[in-house]
């Protein structure tokens, strides 16, 4: 007994050490690392060539910590300073192409960079010459005008002028923002200006110096064939699979006026086809605001879908009114992956439902190519360049359908004049801007197209595929102060009106080009716009997606994620493994804009399997009476959803190199974090280590000489334990 008693006591003993030395191994650890908040880093990206993007080694890049404001700073960190290697900290408004490539000329010496993406009184987010992470000639590549002799590599027209090319480039050290004000503070006050600059611009060179950790280690290398081989030999290894990177890819979203089964001919040109891009790009995670580069287009779109859906029963009793497809591209940043997809998908004859999964159902007629009448994009239309948006065609598509292209021009120009909105006509020798609408000329050629954008020539966006391109430089947060989140919500700001006119001119257009009908007054006015939708939709997209349309559009057992959603949801197109929260809502919103409310509870809102043209969606509808719980809607609609997946991925044998479709991957990765500390001098290192070695040492000595007098030690312990036990005997 008693020895079980000693044998629990002992075991007790130890968790209680293991446990206290736990403990304080973690309060010393906190005492020696300060441990940042920002997630926000750069990552891996690859195509069929190349790796781009950013990675740390494997254990993390090591630097001390160096705040760049002055030329002096730069030329200290990459030439005179006797503490390299450096990681370095900018301002926003210094982050930028020319001051970025001159420090990854000093790899040697520049270990790292960190930029504060915090908007303070002594420093703007925005630098004057703008940033964009893309190229100057963004997707040229995969567009229309790859290797022409006039058009291509931009040779007419640079669009994206404040293009630096860093998302394409292999940076090769780890690149963070900080978002966060502790971050900040911890950064430039508990570590800079404490330990490496004691004196106002003199930069300490005694130690202790205070230095960062930056880890963001990338698995996936070289480029997406030789990761997409890796990932599968290791795969059919008997130790299981490991995927070392991911196809970028998502959902298009869709939805047609007409419900025309697969029974019924569908006629060449008579599809009318008006689409937006979804997605954007930035150079660090997390920070995809996109918005003039997508999100003003995506609710442009939505806006003029609702609008037009109001006279939806006119149009579908109109003897030989054509089709209207609204479609909404994923993956545009990344050589046309979406609009790529679904033109690939119509030539398979697959799009937008394939007939031949179930033969017995009802489906959507095929759309083909040969069945698009026109295609009208909405682009970048946040801006306005000289007070107007501007109407783009590709030269050689308007010879030859010169008719056609007039006429649409006409068509837009009528009906946005008495909006207010002014339309002009770009320079007709001029190419398309980058586009999605370049995939489909890809394919056919004499599809009538107009791009309607915010730029006559190159971009009036100087932010465009950056983490810079924010609602508040298109004016979507032009509010009187002093408003609450509420109020802000609901006030309908100077985009919103903008935006709401364009929306009114796009769907009175539709209405005209599809029934070939003139709206009278009475028609005008339900063929407009409401710019309460519009300002609601920036709002949630730009600002806060905890918002009253939003929550009514989703589901309830998806309520939560808006809830504890922080900030905006990131327009980057993510991996094809799963749907990223702007294509859900967009679906969503689609359903609500054009579906009807049938009376099915959340149980019973599903598709019946006689008829998948429709698709059932159930959502939380608009908050009851009570106050206290919301109605649900369950709505049937046209809307649906195609995957947004680079053929590429999904052709077998498909030639990688051909450059036909977007080859993009992302690299996986561990984990991604940044921590500060304090670096002794290499001379107490040195003492340190011969400290630690002496202590190694005469521990060792001590425990063989305990050891080997261990029956001395120890014998006359062993003769007292045992007597009680015989004295009890």
């Amino acid at each position: 007994m008693a020895s079980c008693w000693s044998g629990s006591y002992q075991l007790t003993i130890l968790i209680l050490c293991l446990s206290w030395i736990s403990v304080n191994s973690l309060r010393t650890r906190k005492k020696i690392y300060i441990d940042l908040e920002t997630q926000n880093s750069c990552f891996r990206i690859m195509n069929a060539t190349h790796q781009t993007g950013c990675t740390s080694s494997r254990r993390g890049n090591v630097g001390v910590l160096y705040y760049l404001r002055t030329a002096a700073d730069y030329e200290w960190v990459t030439t005179k300073g006797p503490n390299a290697p450096y990681i370095v900290v900018m301002n926003s408004s210094d982050f930028m192409g020319l001051n970025i490539k001159e420090l990854l000329k000093h790899r040697d010496r520049v270990n790292g960079i960190m930029f504060i993406s915090l908007e303070e009184n002594t420093t703007s987010l925005y630098p004057e010459i703008g940033f964009s992470a893309v190229d100057t000639c963004p997707n040229d590549r995969s567009g229309l005008y790859w290797n022409h002799k006039d058009f291509g590599s931009c040779k007419k027209t640079t669009w994206n002028t404040a293009g630096t090319g860093l998302l394409h480039q292999d940076i090769g050290i780890p690149v963070f923002s900080l978002t966060d004000p502790n971050d900040v503070h911890n950064v430039l006050h508990n570590c800079f200006f404490k330990f490496n600059m004691k004196e106002p611009m003199q930069p300490s060179t005694t130690y202790p110096l205070c230095a960062a950790e930056a880890m963001s280690f990338m698995v996936a290398a070289v480029d997406t064939v030789t990761c997409l081989r890796r990932s599968s030999r290791v795969s059919l290894s008997l130790s299981g699979g490991s995927t070392f990177c991911d196809p970028l890819g998502d959902v298009n979203n869709h939805v047609t006026m007409l419900n025309t089964p697969q029974n019924v001919t569908r006629l060449n040109d008579t599809v009318i086809v008006v689409g937006t891009r979804v997605d954007s790009t930035s150079l660090i995670n997390y920070q995809y605001t996109a918005a003039d580069t997508s999100a003003a287009g995506i609710v442009g779109l939505l806006a003029a879908m609702e609008a037009l859906w109001k006279v939806k029963d006119t149009i579908r009793n109109t003897t030989g009114a054509k089709d209207i497809m609204f479609a909404f591209f994923q993956g545009e940043s990344y050589d046309y992956i979406g609009s790529s997809s679904m033109v690939y998908s119509m030539q398979q004859g697959t799009f937008p439902q394939d007939l031949d999964k179930d033969e017995d159902a009802l489906h959507l007629q095929r759309i083909r190519l040969q069945h698009i009448d026109q295609f009208v994009e909405l682009n970048q239309v946040g801006y306005r360049d000289e007070s107007s948006l501007w109407l783009h065609t590709d030269p050689h598509n308007h010879r030859i359908v010169t008719g056609k292209i007039e006429q649409m021009i006409d068509g837009l120009k009528q009906a946005a004049k008495p909006l207010d909105v002014s339309l002009q006509e770009a320079d007709k020798t001029q190419p398309l801007p980058p586009a999605s609408a370049q995939r489909f000329l890809l394919e056919r050629g004499n599809v009538p197209v107009v791009v309607i954008t915010d730029h006559q020539a190159e971009f009036t966006n100087k932010f465009y595929n950056s983490h810079l391109d924010m609602a508040e430089l298109i004016n979507a947060t032009d509010y009187p102060p002093g408003l609450s989140d509420k109020e802000k919500y609901d006030y309908v700001t100077t985009q919103a009106e903008m935006l709401a006119n364009l929306s009114t001119a796009l769907a009175r257009y539709l209405f005209k080009a599809s029934t070939g009908l003139q709206p009278d007054k009475s028609m005008e006015k339900i063929l407009t716009a409401d710019s309460s939708t519009v300002t609601h939709l920036l709002y949630c997209f730009l600002i806060s997606p905890n918002c009253e349309i939003f929550k009514e559009t989703v589901s309830p057992q998806n309520a939560q994620t808006l809830e504890e959603a922080m900030l905006p949801f990131p327009f980057y197109v993510g991996v094809n493994s799963h749907e990223t929260e702007v294509s859900a809502l967009i679906s969503l919103l689609s359903a609500r804009f054009t579906g009807d409310i049938v009376n099915l509870d959340q149980s019973d809102c599903k598709q019946p399997n006689s008829d998948v043209r429709y698709t059932y969606t159930y959502v939380q509808g608009n908050v009851s009476a009570d106050g206290k719980s919301r109605t649900g809607w369950c709505l049937k609609s046209l809307a649906q959803k195609t995957e947004a997946l680079s053929p590429a991925f999904t052709i077998d044998g498909y030639d990688m190199m051909s450059g036909q479709y977007s080859t993009w991957t992302e690299s996986r990765w561990i984990t991604v974090s940044v921590r500060l500390f304090l670096v002794p001098s290499q001379q107490m290192q040195l003492l340190i280590l011969c400290t630690g070695l002496v202590v190694l040492v005469l521990s060792l000595l001590l425990v063989y000489l305990v050891s080997s007098s261990a029956d001395v030690v120890f014998s006359n312990y062993g003769t007292r334990s045992t007597t009680p036990a015989t004295a009890a005997r």
